[in-house]
């Protein structure tokens, strides 16, 4: 046996990620996240599961800056036509 092969066996996490790898490089939508994770990580296995959950949480997080874009764009939006307006807008106005 070659000493890859060994090393194969001893540590199988890697012979998942090479058989993924090749399997699935151009079919899977997520493979470029796989590849990134599995760089950066490189001594973690992470199941599909893993995967799909860190891809769950990369959406949400990127759909809140979204909707938080948008919500100050539509305040900026009516505060500038709010200015806009009315000629004379007092920015102190008296206590009560």
């Amino acid at each position: 046996m070659d000493l890859t092969e060994l090393r194969m066996i001893a540590n199988p996490v890697h012979l998942v990620t090479e058989t993924k790898r090749y399997k699935n490089k151009h079919t899977d939508p997520n493979s470029k996240l796989s590849e990134f994770l599995h760089e950066k990580y490189q001594g973690v296995y992470l199941s599909d599961l893993n995967l799909k959950e860190i891809s769950k949480s990369i959406d949400t997080y990127i759909n809140d800056i979204l909707i938080q874009r948008i919500v100050n764009e539509c305040i900026t939006k009516l505060i500038e036509d709010i200015i806009e307006k009315n000629d004379k807008f007092d920015f102190c106005l008296p206590f009560e």
